[in-house]
């Protein structure tokens, strides 16, 4: 930061001029506003896919469990909208620490984004997929407030079904 008087023919004045660059701050001149960029919207920062960690593919994976809706008729008729996976949790939370032999937390691919499918299908370790699946399903357990979900951990068993029933154990 620089700062120095000039001398004009009037009285001395203060010049504080800032550099940037090379320019101080009093020699640049304000564009007009014909050349002046459209304003835009600011978009969160987006990694692609590929450059997902495995704490954002857990992340991911967990709020599209979380958000995944289905429908269904009560006795009455009327058409309900139930949490899919959150439900699943429920149902299953009391039963997996006891139950022999253990249900599965059955996911399908087609109930998630395209880029959570992407990036599950590009880790070629099945055993690293089924760790970032349980997880994911973990975490779920443990958002709804299911307490026992540290002895459900040792028991879950996770898979992932894909379009033709194809699965991938987790």
């Amino acid at each position: 930061m620089k700062s120095g008087l000039t001398s004009n023919p009037g009285p001395q004045t203060l010049n504080l001029g800032i550099e940037i660059y090379g320019q101080f701050m009093s020699d640049i001149k304000p564009a007009d506003a014909a050349s002046e960029p459209q304003k835009s919207e600011v978009k969160p920062l987006q990694l692609p896919d590929e450059e997902w960690t495995h704490e954002k593919t857990i992340d991911e994976l967990l709020c599209n469990l979380a958000s995944v809706e289905q429908t269904a008729a009560d006795e009455s008729g009327q058409i309900i909208i139930i949490r899919k996976y959150q439900s699943l949790c429920r149902r299953l939370g009391r039963y997996i620490s006891v139950a022999k032999p253990t249900p599965e937390y059955l996911i399908h691919l087609s109930d998630l984004k395209p880029e959570v499918r992407r990036a599950l299908e590009k880790i070629h370790h099945s055993e690293l997929r089924r760790l970032l699946a349980h997880q994911a399903v973990l975490r779920l357990f443990e958002v709804l407030g299911i307490e026992p979900y540290i002895s459900i951990g040792r028991k879950l068993v996770v898979k992932l079904i894909g379009d033709q029933n194809a699965f991938w154990e987790c």
